[in-house]
């Protein structure tokens, strides 16, 4: 890996003890079948195990686009446990990853991704993939029978995660949160 293309998160010490334990237990026992307290701190490890070693950073060069916490200070202390609208701060040590405006990290590092041709780009073409895929057939309605409670219960509750947001307005260049 060269030095454009580093990684911008490494975990400390005592994260990394706590990647390598998770990942013992986890031969054995998976997550979702851990006790809660302990099944959280397991998908912390995976995470941050996720984020480490599986995630390049997306531009081209190892200066830190994601912001730290002297640049990007927290002038309002709620959200250390609630979201902001833009998404700063899901992560304090690098509060602008994941925010409006930011490139999501790679799975690839950009040396070894050619960029695509125009015709590349257009192969195959979206138009038929979207007739053939989404196209309905002859007869109608098609009954979902393999949705349940479960799956409209879950719709609903990210409907409203992504719409029921503070309100924000702007005056004069200044946000403000309702």
């Amino acid at each position: 890996m060269d030095n454009k293309q580093k990684r911008t998160f490494q975990p400390s010490l005592f994260e990394r003890a706590g990647i390598a334990i998770f990942r013992t237990i986890n031969k054995h026992i998976p997550w979702y079948k851990l006790p809660g307290l302990l099944g959280a701190f397991n998908l912390s490890a995976l995470r941050m195990e996720l984020r480490a070693y599986n995630l390049h950073d997306g531009y081209p060069s190892a200066s830190p686009h994601h912001g730290n916490p002297q640049d990007v200070p927290m002038e309002d202390k709620r959200y250390l446990k609630a979201r902001h609208s833009d998404g700063k701060f899901n992560a304090l040590e690098l509060p602008l990853m994941g925010c409006a405006g930011i490139r999501f990290g790679r799975n690839f590092p950009r040396s070894e991704c050619q960029k695509p041709t125009e015709e590349e780009l257009w192969t195959p073409d979206p138009r038929l993939v979207s007739d053939k895929f989404m196209a309905r057939k002859e007869g109608g309605f098609i009954p979902a029978t393999t949705l349940n409670l479960l799956a409209a219960a879950w719709i609903q509750f990210q409907t409203h995660d992504w719409f029921n947001h503070e309100m924000v307005r702007a005056l004069s260049g200044r946000i403000f949160l309702d």
